[in-house]
């Protein structure tokens, strides 16, 4: 894995990525902060979920139809909340069904001290907590 620099990062976001409500997939965050780049969203994204888990971040939605979609691919396959390395492609899945209001979404990243370069690693039983009562499906 080549070294990504994560020094200095700004958070951003494509309007065109936004939903009428300002909501948007960590998924399309992570993309947009790392300039289209999928290798580096998908590590982005991975510190992302991991930190939002870790400080039981309340404001994650996803629509009924993903959170279903989610919650069967969990029943098949557990490594959608428990493999959230950089490298990992469930990231990417997970990111992307799991949206955030984006204004809310960074002042919660910087009031909550986001170090970018820093692991992120909750535990597996606060991951299927953090997603089941935490995020809001709607």
């Amino acid at each position: 894995m080549d070294a990504i620099d994560l020094t200095n990062l700004e958070i951003t976001v494509q309007p065109s990525d936004l939903d009428e409500d300002q909501f948007v997939s960590i998924w399309n965050v992570a993309a947009s902060t790392m300039g289209g780049d999928a290798y580096q969203a998908r590590f982005l994204a991975s510190k992302f979920l991991g930190f939002l888990c870790k400080h039981r971040c309340g404001f994650t939605a996803t629509s009924p139809a993903d959170a279903t979609y989610l919650d069967e691919w969990f029943e098949r396959d557990n490594s959608l909340l428990y493999d959230w390395k950089p490298e990992s492609d469930r990231v990417d899945v997970f990111s992307q069904h799991v949206h955030v209001p984006f204004d809310l979404f960074r002042n919660f990243l910087r009031d909550h001290g986001f170090q970018a370069d820093k692991n992120y690693s909750p535990r597996r039983a606060d991951r299927v907590d953090w997603f089941t009562n935490d995020c809001n499906v709607g």
